[in-house]
């Protein structure tokens, strides 16, 4: 039978083992110290490997890393202790060999952090696969441990012996202008590109080309200012870049910055005098500014190098118009037709310019053209209309603007224009009308004298409504619609005083409108006059019982402590709503402040009859019960009050005190 040892007797003779071997150990260091002491660090170190190796094997102790042997881009290198790996997006590497107390290193495990698998001993790696794990980390939210591209140490390579790091190096992970780029070229997202830009920028900002880049970016993105500020660092870089200049331009134009547009173009003609874009910005910077001659100077400058540009020829007829010169505008959108048939905004341009200058037949040509290629261009067929007018033809000029209204209703320069032409026509109530349209819709038109203060009121233009009502009672100050619907606008605008006072003129003058009562009730209840609002309420009612009045009625008469008029609104509800469940469960409420529990109870079972899942009801309904020691029954109301809602902290705590009150019922019995 084989001897079996305890593990202290195990770990006394790995100790006895230790001693011989730290004698021997001693007396190798003792011997180097005297015969080498030039090669006493090596010795040293050797035997500082011998007592960890002794430690390991011996003792059970982790095994001591002393290196890494690898190979990067071809080149063959150790990394010990304290060293770390620089990576590049170019770079590859393998791990080729760990030096440890393990004997053939069995049980070592390399995982470098961020990229490959589990175990790294031996695979070939990219830097530029940890690379994109720190971006795509910073995409999804969670930054990554090294986003700078300054190199910091984050990541590491850690050696491990079964499961355990017993080491770990640094990786300084460098990110360059180059990774930025590449990955704002494989995205198509605005965002990420103008975040990878910038990052290549913080690298080196002096790259005008990546700046550039940047600028073309926040411009497509709909932000100009930010483009801007970033061709102007281009062009600090670059003074004589065009490209940058030209996208600068561009920018301020969108930005509406014109004398910047205008500067820029100088500096833009300065290297390139003949320039016809150039001069073309600054016209229409120009007009964009009102500054009109000089706009037109820019506009003829630009068409002298470029006479076949259509933009610039139409552009300077704009130009000629606002300066009156309609003629000199014709001419300039007829040398755009001849030059593009089918310009319909040249054609249009053509007809309203003809128009202004009471060439009636030449509008009606050329708006007639455009008509017939954009039907529903409403404005079209109200210039339509305007030409016609003007040579006189009345009925074609009615019927214009009829088709512009159906396109657009809401227009009051043509609801305007047809009430004059049916003054013309002598309709004065289709005119009538038409001017009542128009002040709808502009209130402060002063070329319309009629209008309707009524329609003001219906589309809750309340202001301008109450003037016109002044107007109205001052001249007619018995007029008691007036009153009424002044009161009504006041009210809207929560001028409650003023609401009240126009109420009062408008019964006073022999207003009869129900509605007017409830009105007048609700502007005295916002005065916080209750007493004068009930009063009003209840002559509301008299005449149209309505259930909200009626329930608001019940609260006023049940916190006067009036319960049998708050009992009087509840059965009036119930003539309404025979089948509306809170009257009853009103009507029993008041009958359990009155002390009336048998009604109370038959009241709320009324209301349950019409809605079976109201919690607060079979609450009610259980206290009810429980106020006359019916137990049982205060317990199944208890009950179905919690399974409705268990939320109720109340029927939760009352079913077991019931179950309780209905034991000591029982042994009493």
């Amino acid at each position: 039978m084989a001897q079996r040892y305890s593990s202290e007797q195990a770990r006394r003779g790995k100790v006895w083992l230790i001693f011989p071997a730290a004698a021997v150990m001693a007396i190798v260091i003792a011997a180097g110290l005297i015969f080498f002491p030039e090669h006493f660090s090596l010795l040293h170190s050797g035997a500082q490997r011998i007592a960890n190796s002794f430690s390991f094997l011996l003792l059970g102790e982790p095994p001591h890393f002393y290196s890494l042997s690898m190979e990067k881009n071809g080149r063959e290198f150790t990394l010990k202790p304290g060293d770390s790996l620089e990576l590049s997006y170019k770079d590859e590497f393998v791990i080729k060999d760990v030096s440890s107390d393990a004997f053939l290193g069995r049980g070592i495990a390399v995982d470098v952090e961020g990229m490959g698998t589990e175990n790294d001993y031996g695979v070939l790696l990219r830097g530029i696969e940890l690379i994109d794990h720190i971006v795509q980390k910073d995409n999804n939210g969670h930054k990554g441990k090294d986003m700078s591209g300054g190199g910091q140490e984050q990541y590491r390579i850690k050696v491990l012996y079964r499961g355990t790091i017993i080491a770990a190096l640094p990786v300084k992970v460098n990110i360059m202008p180059q990774d930025w780029l590449r990955y704002a070229r494989s995205t198509d997202n605005r965002k990420l590109q103008i975040e990878y830009l910038k990052r290549a920028i913080g690298i080196n900002d002096k790259d005008a080309n990546v700046i550039k880049m940047l600028a073309g970016v926040y411009a497509r993105a709909g932000m100009p200012e930010e483009a801007i500020a970033q061709y102007r660092h281009a062009l600090e870089i670059v003074p004589d870049d065009m490209n940058a200049l030209i996208e600068l331009s561009k920018c301020y134009m969108t930005a509406k910055q014109y004398q910047q547009v205008v500067e820029t173009g100088r500096e833009i003609l300065r290297f390139t005098p003949r320039d016809a874009a150039a001069f073309m910005d600054i016209a229409m910077a120009y007009s964009g500014m009102g500054q009109w001659e000089k706009a037109i100077a820019n506009y003829k400058e630009s068409l002298q190098l470029n006479p076949d540009n259509p933009l610039g020829r139409f552009k300077l007829g704009e130009a000629y118009e606002k300066t009156d010169r309609t003629a000199a505008a014709i001419e300039q959108y007829k040398i755009v037709l001849a030059k593009a048939p089918n310009a319909l905004h040249a054609m249009a341009a053509l007809a309203g310019a003809a128009l202004r200058a009471a060439n009636y037949d030449e509008a009606i040509k050329w708006y007639t053209q455009v008509v017939s290629k954009q039907p529903r261009n409403a404005s079209l067929w109200a210039n339509l209309g305007l030409a016609y007018g003007g040579k006189g033809l009345w009925k074609e000029e009615v019927d214009n603007y009829r088709k512009s209204l159906a396109l657009d209703p809401n227009d009051p320069v043509v609801h305007f224009n047809l009430a004059t032409a049916y003054e013309k026509g002598k309709k004065e109530p289709e005119a009538a009308a038409e001017y009542q349209k128009v002040l709808a819709l502009k209130p402060d038109d002063l070329d319309a004298l009629q209008r309707l203060a009524d329609m003001d009121l219906r589309a809750k233009r309340f202001a301008p409504a109450i003037k016109r009502y002044e107007k109205i009672v001052k001249v007619a100050p018995k007029r008691a619609a007036g009153y009424a619907n002044m009161g009504f606008a006041y009210g809207e605008l929560s001028k409650y005083q003023q609401a009240a006072e126009n109420y009062e003129k408008a019964i006073k003058a022999g207003a009869k409108d129900q509605q007017l009562l409830y009105n007048l009730a609700y502007a005295y209840e916002q005065l916080g006059k209750t007493k004068e609002s009930i009063r009003e309420y209840e002559k509301y009612v008299a005449l149209h019982p309505t259930a909200p009045v009626l329930n608001m009625l019940a609260a006023y008469y049940l916190k006067e402590k009036q319960y049998d008029s708050a009992l009087k609104q509840y059965k009036k509800i119930i003539e309404l709503y025979p089948k509306k469940a809170a009257a009853y469960a009103g009507i029993g409420y008041v009958y359990a402040l009155k002390g009336d529990v048998d009604k109370e109870i038959d009241y709320y079972k009324l209301a349950l009859r019409y809605d079976s899942e109201d919690d607060a009801l079979y609450l009610n309904l259980g206290a009810a019960y429980e106020s006359k020691e019916m137990y049982a029954e205060a317990y199944r109301s208890y009950v179905k009050a919690y399974e409705l809602n268990p939320e109720a902290t109340r029927a939760r705590t009352k079913i077991p005190q019931m179950r309780i009150r209905m034991l000591e019922k029982k042994y009493k019995e």
